[in-house]
């Protein structure tokens, strides 16, 4: 519901360079074993299983790929959409995933994802630190520890450009978002009208979707105080943007609850008790102020933490328009 800084993950690709330069390694390589010999794993204990001669257009796709593949692999926003236009070009994403299909499904195999979903990109996403789907933000997206030991990602990975169109972009790491299963079953291959990614600083402090809690719905339920009548809006202003997609208006009209605690805050804790809570904080935790505003809202309030939760979004908006927090 916001951008994802960046920097976030370029530190990442930076940091541990090593690691994910190995798997570029070991993907390019196998591409290039597909490009030289059009075949399949047979499975255990058997032979390769030939497939039909790569195309023209095919082979183009793949040497293209394999020449420029460091970079598609950690290209940024507006070089993935370069390359996408390159491709287009060779083929385009609704040819591939309908008249290449074999080619598609074995690319994607030599290109890893399968493999790095279920392992490697539980510990990827991690390390970003974001912890709910970045398209609804009402449900968590976290890596755990399991029983055994072994890390497990609570989420599915969103390819932004669908894998079944871009297999060259499967594994791009600014193509990949972690999302929640409804939501990720709701786009499928559709676009989003949504810029997932961003170093621009007004798209990080700035979301162009809010929730408003309607006003006379606000001053009925201060007269008769029944949550029931509480009317949740999500304003949405992009064509093919969240509420259209993923339905983002309904999940959150059952959060009423929620508004309704704000509500009855904003109506007890008067300004004089807020600022008493804020100084209250300064003399004891000095560097910890804004865990004020959080202990008061109950969730995060500042804007680059809204992936940190689910609800923050939410959350922050209501909180808001109440004059809760700033």
């Amino acid at each position: 519901m916001i951008s994802i800084n960046q920097k976030i993950i370029s530190d990442i690709l930076n940091l541990y360079s090593s690691e994910i330069n190995l798997i570029i390694s070991l993907a390019k390589q196998s591409v290039i074993e597909f490009r030289n010999s059009p075949t399949k794993n047979g499975g255990r204990n058997n032979p390769p299983v030939p497939l039909p001669p790569h195309s023209q257009e095919e082979i183009i796709y793949l040497d293209t790929l394999i020449n420029e593949f460091e970079d598609i692999v950690k290209a940024q926003p507006k070089e993935i959409n370069r390359f996408k236009i390159l491709f287009d070009n060779i083929i385009t994403g609704a040819d591939i995933s309908k008249y290449h299909r074999t080619f598609k499904n074995e690319l994607l195999v030599r290109m890893g994802y399968t493999n790095l979903r279920y392992d490697y990109y539980a510990r990827y996403f991690e390390k970003t630190g974001i912890k709910s789907c970045i398209y609804c933000n009402s449900q968590l997206a976290v890596t755990v520890r399991t029983i055994k030991g072994k890390k497990s990602a609570k989420f599915q990975v969103d390819h932004f450009l669908p894998k079944s169109e871009y297999p060259c972009f499967s594994i791009s790491f600014f193509n990949l978002l972690p999302v929640c299963g409804p939501c990720n079953g709701k786009k499928n291959t559709n676009s989003v009208n949504f810029k997932v990614y961003s170093e621009d600083p007004f798209d990080l402090k700035n979301s162009p979707f809010k929730f408003i809690l309607d006003r006379k719905s606000i001053v009925s339920y201060r007269i008769n105080g029944v949550v029931d009548k509480l009317i949740i809006k999500f304003d949405d202003p992009l064509k093919k943007g969240l509420n259209s997609s993923f339905d983002i208006e309904g999940i959150y009209a059952t959060q009423k609850d929620i508004a309704e605690e704000l509500l009855l805050k904003s109506i007890i804790y008067n300004e004089s008790y807020l600022d008493s809570l804020r100084d209250s904080f300064k003399k004891l935790y000095p560097n910890k102020i804004p865990m004020a505003e959080r202990l008061l809202v109950g969730n995060y309030t500042r804007s680059k933490d809204i992936h940190k939760r689910p609800m923050t979004k939410f959350t922050q908006d209501i909180a808001k328009q109440l004059k809760l927090i700033k």
